[in-house]
């Protein structure tokens, strides 16, 4: 059993993997193994592998949190029949072969979807700056973009905090459809560029990532070194440039004040090789954020380097960090983050499993 980190549009999750055809029932029993069912990606479960599951039910009880994942399955796939007309009317339009929606009626049913969608979640986002796009506002689609561009790594992570919508499930069928159509429009896509730069850096999906590097515009490259690109998103240009830098500039340009502390462990730290820059000038940041964001400096702490500096001056003990992460479980958001780091100290038991469950059945 294994599990790591995925991160796509929906933000930090954490995945399992394991053999189907060594699957057996008393294995059930194993709290590591029932956590490894429940993480199991949604997109490779298959008949087989739900066969495997439904022979074991008859022995547990309908708590056992298999159990009521299993039962949740089949509720997934259901769509609302109230929201069949509108998510007939959007499939319509990311069908479209045009780039500009003219008749009124037409647009204006446009214009009261996008009403309705509230931004929650980035696929959201990326839905409703298409829209925009499609009924000719680009300044609207491109701002929507830039809050996405515009979010910490660390905050783009957080991902899911409530249930996805009908938009949200839309968008991530036909992500792929809306993507390639919002980087073939005929307006400037540099904001368009800088997102798919941004997901790049931050996602590992390998199939968003090989659609990127497919739909990626042409000829942008040469605009990150303007002001204008700056302004876009101050942040992540600066760290981009920073990729672009060999080591030895990287390393004097982030000693210099025009790489702030508080940017840097939000955007650097956990990205780029700071080993040549670690010091004890970096402690009295390291100990704000014990108070800031404590899961993110445990995040931090992954660098054995600055994790020796950080222990060596008084940095908190691991036992005090266990203590820390079944607590912060509580803070949904961070939910994913959180369960991610118990699993790798090996910290797993009946009750992370149930909390695992909670989760991911929304309750």
């Amino acid at each position: 059993m294994a599990f790591k980190p995925f991160i796509d549009l929906e933000g930090f999750k954490v995945i399992s993997s394991y053999d189907i055809e060594k699957f057996n029932c008393s294995k059930l029993e194993s709290s590591v193994f029932q956590l490894g069912v429940i993480l199991f990606p949604q997109d490779l479960i298959n008949e087989k592998f739900l066969i495997s599951i439904r022979n074991c039910m008859l022995g547990l009880n309908d708590k056992h949190p298999v159990k009521r994942w299993l039962t949740s399955q089949a509720f997934l796939e259901k769509k609302i029949k109230k929201d069949q007309v509108e998510i007939d009317f959007l499939i319509e339009i990311l069908n479209s072969q045009f780039n500009l929606i003219t008749d009124q009626k037409v647009k204006m049913s446009v214009i009261q979807v996008i009403g309705k969608i509230q931004e929650k979640t980035n696929l959201e986002k990326i839905l409703k700056s298409y829209l925009y796009l499609m009924i000719g506002n680009i300044t609207r689609s491109d701002n929507i973009l830039k809050t996405i561009i515009a979010q910490t790594p660390r905050q783009f992570f957080q991902g899911l905090k409530d249930q996805r919508s009908t938009y949200h499930q839309i968008t991530q069928d036909h992500l792929e459809k809306i993507l390639r159509k919002m980087s073939r429009h005929p307006a400037d896509r540099l904001t368009f560029y800088l997102l798919t730069l941004y997901l790049e850096e931050f996602t590992n999906d390998i199939d968003l990532l090989d659609l990127l590097d497919d739909i990626r515009p042409d000829k942008m490259k040469d605009k990150l070194g303007l002001s204008y690109t700056l302004s876009v998103s101050p942040a992540f240009v600066s760290y981009y440039r920073l990729l672009d830098m060999s080591e030895k500039r990287r390393m004097k340009n982030l000693r210099m004040k025009k790489y702030p502390f508080d940017m840097q462990s939000f955007w650097v730290w956990a990205f780029i090789n700071i080993d040549p820059l670690i010091s004890e000038t970096m402690l009295e940041r390291m100990k704000m954020m014990e108070k800031e964001d404590p899961l993110w400096l445990i995040y931090l702490l992954s660098d054995e380097k600055l994790s020796d500096m950080y222990f060596k001056n008084g940095g908190q003990p691991l036992s005090r960090r266990r203590l820390f992460l079944r607590g912060h479980l509580t803070v949904k958001e961070d939910f994913m983050m959180t369960a991610y780091k118990l699993i790798e100290i090996g910290d797993i038991d009946e009750g992370l499993v149930n909390s695992v469950t909670q989760y991911m059945l929304h309750e």
